[in-house]
């Protein structure tokens, strides 16, 4: 199974780009794109949505032949598999309405 890591760092190879100017393209510090092509942190979704567009690839090409991650509720129940950018998705969505929820009660 290739890591984000790997895929990166094969991108660039078969596009002939550096990783200084994957880092322009992509409006990203290029230590951080050190760091990601090296496997020494991941990307949040909004990096890997910019580096996906400076590539020219999908999102859905880095999550391609992962397997589903389990996922479970508070109570510990499983949940119906989601991907790894669904996730992220989902607690991003889950933050944003714990935040209107806590304006809505200052402003009440």
């Amino acid at each position: 199974m290739e890591k984000i890591s790997s895929r990166i760092k094969r991108l660039l190879e078969e596009k002939g780009i550096k990783q200084t100017e994957l880092a322009a393209r992509a409006s990203i510090a290029q230590s951080s794109v050190s760091r990601y092509v090296n496997g020494l942190g991941e990307p949040k979704l909004r990096e890997l949505h910019a580096i996906s567009k400076a590539l020219g690839v999908s999102m859905d090409s880095w999550f391609a032949g992962l397997p589903p991650p389990v996922v479970v509720d508070e109570n510990g129940k499983q949940l119906p598999h989601v991907t790894n950018a669904e996730r992220k998705l989902l607690k991003e969505i889950r933050a944003a309405i714990e935040k209107f929820n806590k304006n809505t009660k200052k402003n009440k």
